[in-house]
């Protein structure tokens, strides 16, 4: 059973990343790649590396610290599947077709590949595997353990290779209860744009490393009836929010929008809106031809309604 995927960067030492790039994911072979090349002494008259385990301990032997990349390929089996991207931000759906092997090319510095079936899946991916490439110094490669991003890893793999190479679990208990928190996130974030007629100040939105109390803020768009507010998210089945935690962005003016599994004390604050299950999923189903496909295509994952 596959627990998680992987999300690798293909960046080594090499002065031209996209000749890297180019020779792992366009050539008739296609590989994930990493680096010390240095470590090859057939290339410099010393003995030649045959396997993996001699590459992985050479590389071992001259460095203070393995790299957890290093551990991954070790660990990669066929039919694994990982997450990649190129320098266009294109993401590509990676499977393993076979264990890592040693491989020397010293002006791209690869020193081991991972033989893979590679398909590029477009700009828009859910939002956890975003966010493992952008965090930063996040690494070159990191396991993404989630149930959610696992089973829509292989369902995206099945559509874009055009065949059914992985059984995919349809996940139980509806679109919403199941919706990722950056792509719940971003469907609220929507539906206060297109239904509420507001737009979203760019350098509002919320770092995902803090601990701000709101997602973003947001300004009318109707000169007539100037307005601003600020939006809340929660995701989930058992978080609760309570709207007093927000008085002061109501005593400041600002329209609060609230959505969680429950909302405390709302009724009893002016200018706290929530935004019910049945608003959003009752939005969802007249605008889903115009939201991106990172939201809608959860939905062929989730069995039962909302």
């Amino acid at each position: 059973m596959m627990e998680y995927v992987t999300r690798i960067n293909l960046k080594t030492c090499c002065l031209d990343r996209r000749e890297l790039i180019d020779f792992c994911l366009h050539g008739d072979e296609q590989y994930l790649a990493i680096g010390w090349s240095h470590v090859h002494g057939a290339n410099k008259g010393g003995p030649a590396l045959d396997t993996y385990s001699d590459y992985y301990y050479a590389v071992k032997n001259s460095v203070k610290r393995i790299n957890p990349v290093l551990n991954i390929f070790w660990s990669a089996g066929e039919d694994d599947l990982f997450w990649t991207r190129d320098l266009d931000g294109c993401y590509w759906i990676c499977r393993a077709t076979g264990p890592a092997q040693p491989y020397y090319d010293g002006r791209m510095d690869i020193g081991a590949v991972l033989p893979v079936e590679a398909y590029p899946a477009g700009l828009e991916v859910p939002g956890q595997i975003k966010a493992s490439f952008n965090r930063p110094r996040a690494g070159t490669a990191e396991s993404i353990k989630s149930e959610y991003i696992t089973e829509y890893s292989k369902y995206i793999y099945n559509l874009k290779a055009g065949k059914p190479v992985y059984a995919y679990q349809r996940i139980e208990g509806g679109f919403l209860n199941n919706l990722p928190d950056l792509e719940l996130e971003e469907l609220v974030i929507a539906y206060l744009q297109l239904k509420e007629d507001y737009y979203v100040l760019s350098n509002s939105i919320a770092n995902k490393s803090t601990t701000v109390k709101i997602e973003c803020e947001l300004i009318s768009r109707d000169r007539g009836n100037p307005r601003k507010a600020v939006v809340q998210v929660k995701g989930g089945n058992s978080i609760e929010l309570d709207a007093r935690d927000y008085l002061e962005f109501a005593e400041n003016g600002y329209t609060v929008y609230l959505f969680a599994p429950r909302v405390i004390h709302a009724e009893s604050l002016g200018g706290v809106i929530v935004i019910t299950k049945e608003m959003l999923c009752a939005f969802y189903e007249e605008y889903k031809s115009i939201l991106p496909s990172s939201i809608t295509k959860w939905e062929n994952l989730f069995a039962g309604g909302d």
